[in-house]
């Protein structure tokens, strides 16, 4: 006959043996140390992320600010930047008739070529100057002068650590992207001799 071991002395089954005992504090850091490690590779694309979709946004501003110069100088409507002050995008409008009327009276309508803007979450428009003048950046209309000279337009964009004003100089379709960590490029700016009273310098 075996004798029965007594219930004190028996052998306990090892994972209860191992949930009874928890963590040791050596098996707590190494957990640390891992979490930190995944987090240490992972944050970094997250952010390198965020800010290339910044940069996008800002680029694209700056290609509406450039379509908006040419309608301006070759077509015959009058054309604007309009920012809608519900969703934050920017839009080129035309002032156009409607295509089912075309004898009405023209209105301000989307352009059919160019998409609106919608900034990357996080990345928003922190200024905006029109000849040196501040208008709101939450709402605003640009809208060109028949027949009349262009404004000079900047529009300074913040979030995701950008910092990056496009400019549209008056009487040039070139736009200027000037980022606050990067130097300026080196931009020609058109002057009229006559009105500057340097009629005689050579060109």
């Amino acid at each position: 006959m075996t004798p029965r071991a007594h219930p004190s002395t028996a052998p306990r089954p090892r994972a209860a043996s191992l949930a009874a005992r928890g963590f040791t504090l050596i098996e707590l850091i190494v957990v640390v140390i891992m979490i930190a490690i995944a987090a240490a590779a992972i944050v970094p694309r997250f952010t390198g992320t965020a800010r290339q979709e910044a940069d996008v946004s800002v680029d694209q501003v700056a290609e509406l600010l450039r379509l908006y110069a040419y309608r301006q100088a070759l077509g015959s409507q009058q054309v604007a930047l309009w920012r809608d002050g519900t969703d934050g995008r920017v839009h080129l409008i035309v002032k156009d008739t409607a295509p089912d009327d075309p004898m009405g009276p023209a209105e301000w309508r989307p352009d059919r070529f160019a998409s609106p803007v919608a900034l990357t979450p996080g990345l928003d428009i922190e200024e905006v100057r029109v000849d040196d003048k501040r208008v709101d950046p939450g709402e605003f209309t640009i809208a060109s002068v028949p027949g009349g000279d262009r404004a000079k337009i900047e529009i300074r964009l913040v979030g995701h650590g950008l910092d990056s004003t496009v400019s549209l100089p008056t009487g040039s379709p070139s736009v200027v992207r000037v980022d606050a960590d990067k130097p300026a490029p080196y931009a020609r700016v058109p002057i009229d001799l006559n009105r500057a009273g340097r009629e005689r310098d050579a060109w």
